[in-house]
């Protein structure tokens, strides 16, 4: 699938692995850290929105896309020095670091121990707000292994057609996206999410927490892990699911342009 137009990829090497990314726009940078089963292009809809004010960078993490896809390495540990990485690599500094569930969680402890290094920090539905889920990691593991294997066998048609609450273009990315992924990110659900609120009480820089909507005991949960940020602030989005940028774009997106206006 083509890139979006004025999209520039390549791949850098960072962490000893080869991470394909993707950068776009004028301005101070965002790099954008997607969830499991997803690709820097999934990536686009949001970029559009941004890429006249910002440079915007995504990558592929390991394992899915057009990355390499070792046999290890995808514990939380790997995930921050990939990211950390991917700047080194890319001379990228003072960014804003946006991320989503898989990516999010990424994001936030690279901010928590390289607290020097982002300007801001973005968090879309972060896995590991309140730890893992009560399923073990084998079968954690197992079910996104299934999945993986299931895509592999289908094609992209296919695919797109269980996506199709989104734009036809979106659906289409979700799909390709599916079918890159390898079965090695299991790895990542088996080593599992650390609760966020450690990380959230080392984060100095500004913050902001876009979470999907909720009811009132989850919001009161969510927000008692928020308070460890130093500088932050968390939001539940009316209407919005596990992907909040895609499913309430216009409220989603009016919230980080205020935050990233009072970082500027």
């Amino acid at each position: 699938m083509t890139l979006p137009d004025g999209w520039t990829t390549d791949a850098v090497e960072a962490n000893g692995v080869e991470l394909q990314y993707y950068r776009t726009g004028e301005g101070p940078p965002l790099v954008l850290a997607h969830g499991l089963f997803d690709t820097g292009r999934c990536w686009a809809p949001l970029v559009a929105d941004l890429a006249a004010d910002y440079t915007v960078v995504t990558y592929d993490a390991r394992g899915h896309g057009r990355s390499a896809a070792p046999e290890t390495g995808y514990g939380l540990d790997d995930r921050v020095a990939d990211l950390v990485g991917l700047l080194d690599g890319l001379s990228v500094t003072d960014p804003v670091l946006v991320g989503h569930s898989m990516g999010g969680s990424t994001v936030a402890w690279a901010a928590a121990r390289h607290s020097e290094r982002p300007r801001g920090v973005v968090l879309e539905d972060p896995a590991g707000l309140h730890g893992d889920p009560e399923t073990g990691p084998d079968e954690r593991a197992a079910a996104v292994r299934d999945r993986v294997e299931t895509r592999a066998e289908q094609s992209v048609a296919e695919i797109a057609t269980e996506y199709d609450d989104r734009d036809s273009d979106l659906a289409r990315r979700l799909a390709v996206a599916d079918r890159e992924c390898s079965p090695t990110v299991a790895e990542i659900v088996r080593h599992g999410f650390p609760p966020l609120g450690d990380a959230f009480a080392e984060i100095d820089a500004p913050t902001l927490v876009l979470n999907s909507d909720a009811e009132p005991s989850t919001r009161a949960a969510d927000l008692a892990v928020a308070d460890e940020l130093p500088a932050g602030r968390l939001v539940h989005v009316p209407g919005a699911g596990h992907c909040v940028f895609r499913d309430r774009s216009d409220a989603a997106v009016a919230e980080l342009r205020t935050f990233l206006r009072r970082i500027e």
